[in-house]
């Protein structure tokens, strides 16, 4: 990994490497086993609109049409559109492409409250058991940001305990600090703090 310092504007680049030696969990490590329920999983129709390894549009010199800009190959790939400013100048918006389907093998990415919806961020991932490309269940959601399984399953409407809806649960922990994070953040800034005294 190379940082650069900026100091008195020249940059200085430094390698670093990384000094974590801790057990790294994977998007693989909190994914379900076994059976997933229909609803999480993606129609084939909404997942590319041409071939699967296209990861680029250019449409630069006109718009693709409405369908074919509502899968997910569309959204998570890179772009070229033309967009015009308020005063009138046109000019050409561009982003990179990001994995479509996110791997076994890697940390999860970073959650936001839009997790689950048909977002650029959302996390997409092929089911263990099938095969198949399915959004995040809401429990493994959870388990990404270090909260035990079912910790939003229920939630308390006026006086009453009731099942928190799928999208909610998820948009909780999109809007959540992760756990393991702060129990680190906690050790540290302990030491810290009895060195002081």
């Amino acid at each position: 990994m190379i940082l650069k310092f900026i100091i008195k504007l020249d940059l200085l680049p430094v390698q670093a490497v990384p000094a974590y030696d801790g057990k790294q969990i994977t998007l693989g490590n909190i994914m379900d086993e076994g059976e997933v329920d229909e609803k999480y999983f993606i129609p084939e129709q909404k997942l590319y609109y041409t071939y699967p390894d296209i990861t680029h549009s250019d449409e630069s010199h006109g718009k693709l049409p409405k369908g074919q800009r509502q899968t997910w190959q569309y959204l998570k790939g890179a772009k070229m559109l033309t967009r015009k400013a308020a005063n009138g100048h046109e000019y050409i918006f561009s982003e990179g492409a990001i994995p479509m389907i996110d791997a076994y093998d890697k940390p999860a990415r970073t959650m936001l409250t839009s997790e689950g919806f048909f977002s650029r961020t959302t996390h997409i991932v092929k089911d263990k058991a099938t095969g198949r490309i399915r959004l995040l269940t809401a429990e493994e959601t959870e388990r990404i940001q270090g909260f035990p399984t079912g910790h939003t399953q229920f939630c308390m409407v006026g006086d009453e305990v009731v099942e928190m809806p799928t999208n909610k649960r998820r948009f909780m922990m999109g809007n959540a600090l992760v756990v393991n994070l702060i129990k680190d953040m906690e050790k540290t800034l302990d030491e810290i703090l009895n060195r002081e005294n």
